[in-house]
């Protein structure tokens, strides 16, 4: 797939995907359907591989594959499994059960049992504090936990925090795939199942709690749907034209998180392959570098702090393995400066793009930016958010969703099918306006509403703004800036390399701190005896996305900054 122009064109009035399907009924398929027929249309496909990781190896990375007629083997297989456990156990009937383990195509294969059997799944995330799942099954009110790997020794912790709880392994992924099994039928229709809560997901937690969101077919209709988003005369939607049938993408997140769920769930409605890393270990970029020479991806989706390590930082080593690659897209951060601008300069045919969106209100339409404005986004001219001023001398604009005044188009606000007595929904997210000629509709973000320091001063502060500047510097893992409510900042910073000496650290970083306190407003500026190192022993707190959770390494390091500040 090449371009030779900055912006890449779709001139059909069409989609490709609308090209290339048959004229079902789009946004009316329920999932257990499409993976049946799939399953009877083309039952060796590979659907999805998961990687075998062994550093020490001569060859580090080999695949396991699981085909579609095994995870439609599967899905039956468990359907019949659950029902005499679940009815053992007096679960009601529509009642919720939980699920969390080993990162691996179950997860596929239990989200659609669960829809035949009609108990909607808790997907719990594995690196969940425990008393966090705790409250999140007793807002769903959910007893039975399922889980894969090495959970079940912390069944004595759940009956005691959730009394009643009982916690059951399931069956291996080849027991499920492999085992003779009859069809479990499956006969709702759409206008019957597609209200029904049929998956409840969850937030982060990293402002209180986890929230459960309860999703159902109409949310989901919106992966299936994506093909009829109004054509842009001359330009390319994101998603819609790029993950052709029969390509592989390299998914550097997880089962449990909307975006490794939503891209699963999409394979099965587009007919391509979904490749994850190891089942037993989080995704890294190492692991994500050695699977890119073991394997030619059409496609890759990571977090940034995946694709820094992969491309600013080993891009030469790779580029003899990256002949098949088509796009490239992240998501949950901005992604470095210097990792966008080598694929954009060393990779010429190759997409750069980002995913927007959230749990609540999924993945937002955007256009494919031009290659020059890589880094800024493009919402879809007619389907896309409203942008609320802020400050617009500066160009602020807050994201905020309201239904469509065309009722046909209410399918791309998924965030109204799961809660409906909403009416807008603020998405919390700044972004920036671009100035350049030419493109006025492109914005860049700006940060969150909430991730702006307000001094004691009165002064307000952009901590992106500084710790874009080290994003891929090459001894930081990351950096935060603090300062809310004292007289100036400081910069929290976790090192690559624990065995570097403190100050021979902050010498690296002083100078390019002195160049970005040039450029910031003198509220902004940073001393040299401001700048904290974390340590081995406190390692900052992640999302599910890789990202470090702001107030939770201030908190870790509480002492540490309030002892920049004299220690008041």
């Amino acid at each position: 797939m090449a371009f030779a122009k900055d912006l890449p064109v779709n001139n059909s009035g069409k989609s490709i995907l609308q090209q290339h399907e048959s004229e079902e009924k789009r946004g009316e398929r329920l999932l257990p359907n499409v993976l049946e027929k799939f399953a009877a249309e083309d039952p060796d496909y590979v659907l999805g591989m998961n990687a075998v990781y062994d550093d020490s190896a001569p060859t580090p990375v080999t695949f396991t594959k699981v085909t579609v007629s095994q995870i439609d083997n599967g899905v039956n297989y468990m359907a019949y499994w659950f029902k005499p456990v679940i009815a053992e156990n007096n679960v009601a009937p529509g009642e919720t059960i939980t699920f969390y383990g080993l990162q691996d195509f179950r997860y596929l294969i239990l989200e659609i049992a669960c829809m035949k059997i009609g108990h909607p799944l808790l997907i719990a995330r594995p690196v969940n504090a425990l008393v966090n799942t705790v409250n999140l099954m007793k807002t769903t009110n959910s007893r039975l936990l399922f889980f894969s790997g090495k959970y079940g020794s912390q069944q004595q912790d759940y009956e005691r925090l959730l009394p009643g709880t009982k916690m059951i392994e399931i069956p291996s992924m080849e027991e499920m795939t492999r085992s003779p099994t009859k069809k479990y039928p499956y006969t709702k229709t759409w206008e019957e199942a597609n209200r029904e809560t049929v998956l409840i997901i969850h937030t982060s937690g990293s402002t209180g709690n986890p929230k459960p969101i309860p999703l159902n077919h109409l949310y989901l209709r919106r992966v299936d749907k994506e093909c009829d988003l109004p054509p842009v005369e001359g330009r390319m939607c994101a998603t819609i034209d790029i993950i052709m049938p029969g390509t592989s993408v390299y998914i550097g997140t997880n089962f449990y998180h909307l975006s490794g769920l939503g891209f699963v769930f999409c394979a099965l409605f587009r007919r391509y392959t979904i490749v994850f890393g190891p089942v037993d270990q989080l995704p890294t970029g190492k692991i994500a570098f050695d699977m890119i020479r073991s394997m030619k991806f059409n496609g890759l989706l990571m977090v940034p702090s995946l694709l820094d390590w992969v491309f600013a930082d080993h891009g030469e080593e790779l580029k003899e393995h990256l002949g098949s690659l088509e796009h490239v897209h992240w998501l949950g951060a901005p992604l470095g400066q210097a990792t966008g601008d080598w694929v954009i300069n060393n990779l010429p045919n190759v997409i750069l793009w980002q995913i927007y969106g959230s749990t609540e209100a999924f993945v937002q339409p955007l256009l494919i930016s031009a290659r020059s404005h890589w880094n800024h986004i493009e919402f879809h001219p007619t389907v896309g958010p409203s942008l609320e001023p802020i400050d617009e001398e500066e160009g602020l604009y807050e994201v905020v969703i309201r239904h469509h005044p065309n009722s046909d188009l209410d399918w791309t606000r998924p965030v109204f099918d799961i809660f409906p007595n909403h009416t807008e929904w603020r998405m919390g997210d700044v972004l920036r306006r671009c100035r350049d000629p030419g493109f006025e509709n492109c914005y860049k973000f700006e940060g969150r509403m909430d991730d702006i320091i307000t001094l004691s001063t009165s002064g307000k502060v952009n901590p992106l703004h500084i710790e874009a500047a080290f994003q891929t510097h090459p001894l930081l893992r990351a950096c935060l800036v603090f300062g809310e409510g004292r007289e100036y900042c400081g910069m929290l910073v976790e090192p690559k390399d624990y065995n570097i000496e403190r100050e021979t650290l902050v010498d690296s970083i002083w100078g390019a701190l002195e160049k970005v306190n040039e450029s910031v407003p003198a509220t902004a500026r940073m001393r040299r005896e401001m700048i904290v190192v974390s340590v081995k022993e406190r390692l900052f707190p992640r999302s599910s996305k890789g990202a470090p959770v702001r107030k939770l390494c201030f908190k870790l390091y509480e002492e540490e900054i309030r002892g920049c500040y004299g220690g008041l």
